[in-house]
Parts: C-alpha cells; structure tokens; sequence
C-alpha cells in the first residue's frame, strides 16, 4: 500500500535558512522539495516576508511556485474555500484561526491589531462582500511590523484551513526558533520539522552519510560564521526519569544522527534514544 500524501508548510524563516545551506551548487530547500509524499504550500505572507528580509530565498520561492513544487495560498483562497465548506461562517471561521494563531507571538496579539475584525463580525456584518472583510484585514495587518514573524501566524491559518478541508496529515517546516515550533506542535496538534530534523530524515530516508554531510557541513560553517558563533546545539536526554535539555557539540550531531542516537519530538527538536 502507498503512502499517503502529506500537506508540507513551509514556513519564512525555514526558507530562508535552507536557501543559506548547500552543497556541491544544490540548496538544502531543493533537496528537501525532493522528499517523496509531500505536498508543498505556503501562504503568500511568507513571499512578502521573503522579498523584504532575504531577497534571494523570495526569488527561489516565487520560481518554484511558477513551476508548481509548491502551492502558493493568500486568504481570499481559504476564505472563499471555507465558504463552500461553513456558507457565510467562513469569516468566523478565519477570525477563529488567526486569533489562535496569534497565540504564538503573544497571548495579547491579537487583540493587539485585530480587535477590528471582532467589531465588524459583531455588527452584523459576515453577510458583506468579502473584499470588505479582507480590505479590513489589510488595514490591520499594515500596522504590525516587519519584525514580529507574522509570517507564522499566517502558516498557522494555512496549516487549520488544510486540517479542516483536507483528507490529509499536515506538517510544517519551521523556524528554528523553539517557541514558535512549541507553538505550532501544541495549538494545532501537527508535527513540526526543525532544519536539525532534516538531516534525521536524510538519514531515515536511506540518504548517504556523504550527501548528508555535505549539507551538514554547511551548515555547521554557517553557524560558526554568525554574529554570535554557535558551536553547540540543546537537544532532550532523558535520565532517572526526567528530560531535560542539554547542550552537545553541533559537530558531532549529524554522526550521532547515522549512528541512531537521535529521535525526533514532535515539536522538531531533537531527542536522544532511550537505552
């Protein structure tokens, strides 16, 4: 029996990095593009995202929707998607998912820029043209900044409307920051793959050490280059029956990886076995 298909998101600042990544003039995005049952999406926030903080990674994306490896969604799309579904509580519904979205920057967000969204259900108005709905939206939205990561809020709509309307798992390809992976894992109930899972599913997947390696080796050269240089990654352990995070050298993670020490949460950080 084949494997069924899965939805992938792919979230801005996980682009942006696995753009960064490479070996022998391949990306690391491309070579995760090329995991077998997957399904590719993204919301058209993470396009705008891209062109404003790393042009490069938005050209990549834009092409690779241009040649339809990845789905590209904006929210007209799942506002009119789930209006098929729910008729006029489409609005609802939307409202619903991003206010649980904003949950992932802060428990105030939300009624930080949207409050206006509330207003305008509660007046009567779901049964108005949805150009009305989505230009209340935009208003909105202008005044959150470019540094907030908005960007995953809107994966977080994207991610609920596919859960809602698909017969499929769905799962995301997110930042680094574990927060906002946490965040994903535990709102929505859907796995989350870290750039440090990548390289477990390279090795779960039959990809040799070599390959793997020449990505890793990449990465690592990137992390060492950074502002503030890292050399050492946390991952779980579990000992006299407790977990906790611990710090280990990022040199030696990808062999301990081939070496079958390491398990994947389902937040995307990394795991050591149990023995």
């Amino acid at each position: 029996m084949s494997e069924l298909v899965k939805y992938a998101i792919l979230d801005t600042d996980f682009v942006s990095k696995a753009n960064i990544i490479c070996s022998n003039g391949c990306m690391l995005a491309d070579e995760v593009l090329r995991f077998p049952h997957y399904k590719f999406a993204c919301h058209l926030k993470m396009m705008e995202e891209l062109n404003y903080h790393n042009v490069g990674a938005g050209r990549w994306l834009q092409t690779r929707i241009e040649t339809g490896e990845i789905i590209c969604v904006d929210d007209r799309a799942i506002i009119e998607s789930l209006k098929e579904e729910v008729g006029e509580s489409c609005f609802l519904y939307y409202r619903s998912f991003l206010n649980e979205g904003c949950n992932i920057i802060s428990n105030d967000f939300y009624s930080q820029y949207f409050n206006d969204l509330d207003t305008w259900i509660e007046v009567g108005n779901s049964d108005k043209d949805m150009d009305e709905f989505l230009a209340l939206l935009q208003i909105c939205e202008s005044s959150i900044g470019h540094g907030n990561s908005y960007g995953e809020v809107k994966a977080f709509v994207l991610l609920k409307y596919l859960k809602m309307t698909q017969e499929s798992q769905v799962i995301v390809f997110c930042s680094d920051d574990r927060g906002a992976r946490r965040g994903f894992a535990n709102l929505s109930m859907s796995p989350c793959i870290s750039l440090l899972a990548v390289f477990y599913k390279l090795w779960r997947m039959g990809t040799s050490y070599e390959i793997a390696d020449g990505y890793y080796q990449s990465f690592v050269n990137w992390c060492l280059r950074r502002a503030n240089p890292q050399n050492t990654v946390r991952v779980w352990n579990y000992t006299e029956g407790t977990e906790k995070l611990i710090k280990t050298s990022i040199q030696d993670v990808l062999n301990d990886i081939y070496d079958g020490k390491y398990e994947v949460r389902k937040d995307g950080d990394l795991q050591m076995t149990r023995r």
